[in-house]
């Protein structure tokens, strides 16, 4: 019988882990690089039966289609417009605390044997002191099981900790082992980071593994 998962989703850890890892293993420049969401979907629901399905980012312009994709594919989205900060900079307007205190929630709603699957590597306290690694304290606590999906140059140190410790409820899993299935790169020419042009071939997105799972 499966087991019933809560699944929450920051985008942003997810494109930026994507587009440095895509800089590394291709040279590929930040703009060419994009997620299969398809394949990311069910990468990260594995064969749990999702109760909760959670997608929150900011909204960039012309990335609306995204969002629609998430709802469609049963997905809540909070949709947080990114703001100005005082440096002149833009950034995104409380979206980890949104899904802190939604994780929260569903702690307090359900009960044990559930699963919390976080989709981030994000273990410090936000602005406001809530954090990720915090749910994932408070789940233990209660006797749910966990998963983080990260890319390893995302993943912080505080969750390897945490799961070193609680090795029988707690498992990480790095988007890396699935590069290929998971992104693809656009063909164009676009700046690299020395300013220069480069040209980048379409690469498709490859099959998820066979028999990828838990």
């Amino acid at each position: 019988m499966k087991m019933d998962a809560h699944i929450f989703i920051d985008n942003y850890n997810v494109i930026a882990g994507a587009q440095e890892a895509a800089k590394i293993r291709e040279n590929a420049p930040w703009p060419a690089v994009r997620i299969h969401w398809r394949n990311f979907f069910k990468l990260v629901e594995g064969d749990y039966s999702p109760i909760t399905r959670m997608f929150a980012g900011s909204l960039p312009p012309g990335n609306e289609a995204l969002w629609q994709y998430a709802k469609d594919h049963g997905y809540d989205t909070s949709l947080l417009q990114r703001v100005v900060r005082e440096d002149g900079r833009s950034g995104e307007q409380a979206v980890d605390e949104v899904l802190h205190a939604k994780i929260a929630g569903a702690l307090l709603d359900f009960d044990a044997p559930q699963a919390l699957v976080m989709v981030t590597g994000d273990g410090q306290a936000g602005e406001f002191g809530t954090s990720f690694l915090q749910q994932a304290e408070r789940a233990l606590r209660r006797g749910w099981n966990i998963d983080i999906w990260s890319w390893e140059a995302q993943l912080s140190g505080n969750f390897k900790n945490l799961a070193g410790r609680n090795s029988d409820k707690m498992k990480i899993f790095l988007f890396d082992r699935f590069y290929e299935a998971i992104t693809f790169l656009r063909e164009g020419e676009f700046h690299h980071g020395d300013g220069n042009l480069i040209r980048i071939s379409e690469r498709r997105v490859s099959a998820l593994p066979v028999g990828t799972s838990r």
